[in-house]
């Protein structure tokens, strides 16, 4: 009985991926990554200080995504990594859209989720958008874009943390970053 389940289970999935192939023959995606720096400003509201506490650096940035080309525009998914104060800054653009203006000139949005690397992570919302020249060479865009980390809430449970009167503490990040990308 256990096998006939089994050899069942098989079938169905082999059939609904050939389904899903023969559907999806049109559909196609674009790979990029992307290389280039950010300049970023973090505002760390600690829970023991009562004032915010600020911090500017600049550093690497690196991303990779897909996207797939709509009439006006294209849509996607974005990993992000950056050097934001000595910490790793992972977002994930869960909803990456460009709107072409033109054959070269696009505009941006984008929204998702942050994870700033400290003791303890820091995890929120990431959003923002940008401007972006498309074939600057053959298959290279240039891309300035205007990003922001709202409440990225930590939790104070490493010893080392401050004990105050509430639990978390929370990191705003405002920045711009300036990269190539190269489409395959």
């Amino acid at each position: 009985m256990k096998d006939c389940y089994r050899s069942n289970r098989r079938v169905t999935g082999l059939a609904a991926a050939a389904i899903a192939t023969s559907l999806a023959q049109g559909v196609a995606a674009e790979a990029f990554v992307d290389v280039g720096i950010n300049s970023t400003r973090v505002e760390a509201d600690i829970a023991t200080l009562p004032e915010t506490v600020t911090s500017s650096s600049s550093g690497l940035h690196l991303g990779a995504g897909l996207r797939r080309e709509l009439r006006q525009g294209s849509i996607g998914a974005r990993l992000e990594l950056d050097d934001v104060d000595g910490e790793l800054l992972l977002a994930v653009r869960a909803l990456d859209y460009r709107r072409h203006l033109s054959a070269r000139l696009s505009l941006t949005a984008f929204a998702g989720a942050a994870r700033l690397d400290l003791a303890t992570p820091a995890y929120g919302w990431y959003l923002g958008g940008g401007i972006e020249l498309t074939d600057l060479w053959p298959r290279w865009n240039l891309a300035f874009d205007l990003r922001i980390g709202d409440k990225l809430a930590r939790d104070n449970t490493a010893p080392e943390d401050p004990q105050g009167d509430r639990p978390d503490n929370f990191y705003d990040i405002r920045g711009v970053a300036v990269y190539l990308s190269r489409r395959f």
